[in-house]
């Protein structure tokens, strides 16, 4: 049950990076994806369904050296020029692991005798599943420790911290489930005690990268749930706008930041394009002080009834430039017009006003 909250939890951060990456390198949802795949496929029950213990085995290995090449892919994607990651090595990897399965596989009754544990091809695979993936990870160790000092305090630089501690971790359970003939030789544990070990150890490791993995996730996450509560607040008055004006609307993307980050410029060149329709009398129509919000909204439910009845002031005062040095500020403040244009009193009323004077 471990094995699969584990994997559930490192199937979820994958997605979640996939989500928040679309378009950019994907290197740490394969890393997350093919951990987790790895411990679904080796937990007991999976291993108890399928009847076999050794081929299971292969395929999980197969996974965790393309999760440890994933490693070496981010953080050599940091780098400038970026240095791509030959695919040859892991390919030969596999091929001499299906190579060693393919002769020892036919003596998977033998699992557990001194004969099977040192036979050629069982070493050999251990070497090279050891090998490849702690080379791998020594690499992520010494980039990512170096990134994560220059990084300003926070919940990425602690997060970038204790994936070092999981990939530290991660090396030691490399060495100590990778070799099994080794460690049966030199300890007094039984083959049937082994592998439970081994696991516990991996999973204490994937707990580590589980939480490292949340930690650098949350601050991308939490910008993701603002982006899109940015754009539900701006939709109304985005709507209204492009109604009007058509031709401000900017090809679609999918990415949920930079969609809020156009649809404020669209926005912006809405309200700009109307701004002569609205009518320099209009503060004779407010019978209150209302905040700039509001006002910013009265004046365009003002200018887009003169706009359809033909009606403009070009040389009519050029007003306050409200625009904010942030994205964060600027989508507050759209956010806060947008509201007013739909659920405000005195626009209702402007517009009640707007639609006396042109009828």
């Amino acid at each position: 049950m471990i094995s699969y909250l584990s994997a559930g939890l490192l199937a979820l951060i994958g997605l979640a990076r996939l989500m928040a990456v679309r378009a950019g390198p994907k290197h740490l949802v394969t890393f997350f994806l093919s951990m987790a795949a790895g411990l679904a496929i080796s937990a007991e029950g999976t291993v108890r369904l399928l009847g076999d213990d050794l081929l299971p085995r292969l395929v999980t290995n197969a996974l965790q050296l393309l999760a440890m090449r994933a490693l070496v892919q981010v953080v050599r994607s940091t780098r400038s020029p970026q240095k791509p990651t030959a695919f040859w090595p892991i390919v030969v990897c596999w091929t001499l692991m299906v190579l060693c399965y393919l002769d020892f596989a036919p003596h998977r009754f033998e699992v557990g005798t001194a004969g099977f544990q040192w036979r050629w091809s069982i070493v050999a695979y251990q070497v090279i599943l050891t090998a490849y993936a702690v080379t791998c990870l020594v690499t992520f160790i010494r980039t990512l420790a170096r990134s994560a000092n220059d990084r300003p305090q926070g919940t990425f630089r602690t997060g970038l911290r204790i994936l070092v501690c999981a990939a530290f971790a991660t090396i030691g359970w490399v060495l100590f489930s990778g070799l099994p003939s080794l460690w049966l030789q030199i300890t007094d544990l039984a083959d049937l005690d082994f592998l439970p070990r081994a696991r516990l150890v991996g999973l204490c490791a994937m707990v580590l990268w589980v939480l490292g993995g949340l930690f650098t996730t949350w601050d991308g996450a939490l910008r993701l749930i603002r982006a899109w509560r940015g754009i539900r607040a701006v939709t109304p008055l985005w709507k209204e706008l492009v109604a009007a004006h058509p031709q401000i609307a900017l090809p679609v993307r999918h990415d949920i930041e930079f969609k809020l980050y156009r649809r404020v410029i669209e926005i912006r060149d809405g309200l700009l394009a109307l701004r002569a329709h609205v009518p320099p009398h209009l503060g004779d129509w407010l019978r209150t002080p209302v905040d700039e919000p509001t006002r910013a909204a009265a004046e365009l439910a003002a200018a887009l009834v003169m706009r359809e009845a033909g009606r403009s002031w070009p040389r009519h005062p050029a007003g306050q430039d409200d625009a904010h040095p942030g994205m964060r500020e600027e989508s507050a403040w759209l956010s806060a017009v947008s509201s007013a244009f739909k659920h405000s009193r005195v626009v209702r009323e402007v517009r009640e006003r707007a639609v006396a004077e042109v009828a």
